[in-house]
């Protein structure tokens, strides 16, 4: 057993102390670039409490810690995604913009910690989480970017000839559903 003077070094302290080091640099840029950080950085005061989280849960043994370092994940993904929307001005991706924070953020704290620990199980399922997310957020991307038009540029399914594409998708969409319920079931 290693003698640390009889002092024990905690997780949420080092956590904690590396929150401030970094928040405490990003203050310092914001100073000497004279950012007003307020107005063009307010998504690093998520960001920042995220990445605290994320360590917080690699410090800590056991299920709270990977459930901390899942929360972080989302909270870091929640402030990079707000970064994005807020430079580019376009806060309306919400529409899908929420599987990154919800899927891919869960999945990144779930492979860190999967990776840091040795458990190569929750590092695969953290990987499956993020390429699922990443899948999602493509596939609704292209939705509400291309066929709603959701950025003001006018989908495909604007218009009068929109309007009955949107509903032949749907009417198709639940054919091939109920359709492939019905074969299965007559199958012996």
């Amino acid at each position: 057993m290693e003698d640390t003077g009889g002092r024990r070094w905690l997780g949420w302290e080092t956590a904690l102390g590396g929150l401030l080091l970094l928040l405490g640099i990003v203050v310092l840029v914001g100073q000497v670039v004279e950012v007003e950080l307020g107005e063009v950085g307010w998504p690093v005061f998520v960001i920042v409490p995220g990445l605290g989280l994320v360590g917080l849960g690699l410090a800590t043994p056991g299920r709270l810690g990977e459930v901390l370092a899942m929360v972080g994940g989302v909270v870091t993904m929640a402030g990079l995604v707000l970064g994005v929307q807020n430079a580019t001005d376009r806060f309306d991706t919400w529409a899908y913009a929420w599987a990154l924070v919800t899927l891919v953020g869960a999945g990144v704290g779930r492979w860190l910690v999967g990776v840091v620990r040795g458990r190569g199980e929750l590092a695969a399922s953290g990987g499956w989480l993020i390429a699922g997310g990443l899948v999602v957020f493509v596939v609704f991307a292209v939705v509400f970017e291309v066929l709603v038009g959701i950025g003001g540029g006018g989908g495909a399914l604007s218009g009068a000839a929109g309007r009955y594409i949107l509903a032949a998708l749907l009417i198709g969409a639940g054919l091939v559903l109920v359709g492939r319920r019905l074969l299965v079931a007559r199958r012996p």
